[in-house]
């Protein structure tokens, strides 16, 4: 983990990471534009609106469901350190780019198309950011006697869902140091003595999503080369990554699962998927062959 990627100037790895995927995104978004011979003003534009809208949506979405009681929505707008929730950058981004092509005229469905791809792409950086700077944690990898001593049934599930893929000595597990989540969370509930300068071993589960978010860019690049109809991309993202999500939520440990045994994040993903396939379905419905009916021939004029 490495919070800090220059000293001087001081420039934070996260905030690079969001920067280089915001970079990447915008000029994969660019060679889709001219896929579709779309006028780059409104993706130079849309790239502005989306950045900012995103982040504000992003730490929206943090007050609504993380900050503790008492900050108002300007305090959490503006406090270090906040977090930031990637669906909530995902409606505060899909919101401007509606009302920007409704007030522009420009064409709605075949931007979200363009924008699908480097979307996740942008997700993929930021995820190594995350990984950088500590957040997003996984679950614990270690013998369960040392959790389930320690802590009840609900803090259990969430610190180590799945037992069977977070066994002692997981090979792909890392520990964070001081002033990490990880670290504070496992003192917090005693499964380290305050003196502790390194985590337990936890699932680097910002790394995993970030190669899932990789592999899905591709899948999704390839389905705009090849696209049969308008939306088609954007279909694909809210099914790919609510999967994803819905996914890896399991093996992470900070989000606690407050709504039936389920995440917020994970309830999200339930709705995108709920979207995929409505969106699946109408295309279907849409596309679906009429039968003609034809002229009884006993009527038909002579």
């Amino acid at each position: 983990m490495h919070r800090i990627l220059l000293s001087s100037p001081v420039i934070g790895t996260y905030s690079f990471c969001l920067l280089l995927g915001l970079i990447a995104g915008y000029l994969l978004a660019r060679r889709n534009v001219r896929r579709l011979g779309m006028e780059r003003r409104h993706l130079d534009n849309l790239t502005l609106l989306v950045a900012i809208m995103g982040l504000a949506g992003a730490r929206v979405f943090s007050w609504l469901f993380y900050f503790p009681p008492g900050f108002t929505l300007w305090q959490a707008l503006w406090q270090p350190g906040g977090g930031l929730v990637f669906y909530g950058g995902v409606v505060g981004g899909l919101l401007s780019a509606v009302v920007y092509c409704l007030v522009t005229g420009a064409q709605l469905r075949n931007m979200l198309d363009v924008l699908a791809a480097p979307l996740a792409v942008g997700l993929a950086f930021g995820r190594i950011g995350c990984f950088m700077a500590g957040c997003c944690w996984g679950d614990v990898c270690v013998d369960q006697t040392k959790v389930l001593s320690h802590v009840d049934a609900k803090v259990h599930y969430q610190i180590d869902t799945l037992p069977a893929l977070s066994p002692a000595h997981f090979p792909l597990a890392v520990r964070f140091p001081v002033d990490c989540g990880a670290l504070s969370q496992q003192i917090e509930l005693g499964l380290l003595p305050p003196t502790a300068t390194e985590s337990l071993p936890v699932h680097p589960v910002q790394l995993y999503e970030s190669a899932l978010a990789f592999l899905l860019a591709i899948f999704l690049q390839r389905k705009f080369r090849s696209r049969t109809w308008v939306g088609e991309v954007l279909c694909w993202f809210l099914g790919g990554y609510g999967v994803i999500r819905f996914a890896m939520e399991f093996l992470r440990a900070d989000n606690p699962p407050d709504y039936f045994g389920l995440t917020l994040s994970q309830v999200i993903s339930l709705i995108c998927l709920a979207a995929y396939g409505l969106m699946l379905a109408g295309h279907a419905w849409i596309s679906r062959p009429r039968t003609q009916v034809q002229p009884d021939a006993c009527n038909a004029p002579v």
